[in-house]
């Protein structure tokens, strides 16, 4: 009897340890499918998962938990993180609707300046990163090419 109610435990606690990363994966693979389609209905090219710009995404995403803006906790611009990057666009999200794949490329694609940045003909990759404060709330960001 033990050794099933351990196994039952055991499946349980890995389905926990594992299921996050699956999560994360996909919702960056959500967002660069639906910007995807949103740059198809406009006749422009796709653009991919650029792990250098991920890398740029992830440091922005921590940074945001500290000061939301396109101005980092330094002081200086967004676009000294890296010269990578040519355009970046954030999102903050205080509940789990807000930071749906779907709800983030929407709000994107209604904001003028970061639906410009979407739809930018020779972006080619993106790195996207969410990253969850000590406030509990989710800081999303996408680095473009």
């Amino acid at each position: 009897m033990r050794r099933a109610i351990f196994s039952v435990i055991l499946v349980f606690m890995l389905g926990i340890l594992f299921q996050p990363v699956t999560a994360k994966a996909a919702r960056e693979d959500d967002i660069v499918a639906l910007m995807n389609d949103a740059r198809a209905r406009q006749g422009l090219t796709a653009v991919s998962i650029d792990q250098t710009l991920t890398n740029v995404a992830e440091t922005r995403a921590v940074e945001c938990s500290k000061k939301f803006s396109h101005i980092r906790p330094n002081g200086k611009a967004w676009h000294t993180v890296s010269a990578a990057t040519n355009a970046e666009n954030l999102a903050h999200a205080v509940n789990d609707a807000q930071q749906s794949p779907e709800n983030v490329v929407l709000a994107w694609l209604l904001s003028p300046t970061h639906k410009a940045n979407v739809m930018r003909k020779n972006c080619t990759g993106v790195g996207i990163a969410y990253y969850k404060g000590a406030n509990g709330e989710t800081y999303i960001v996408c680095e473009f090419n």
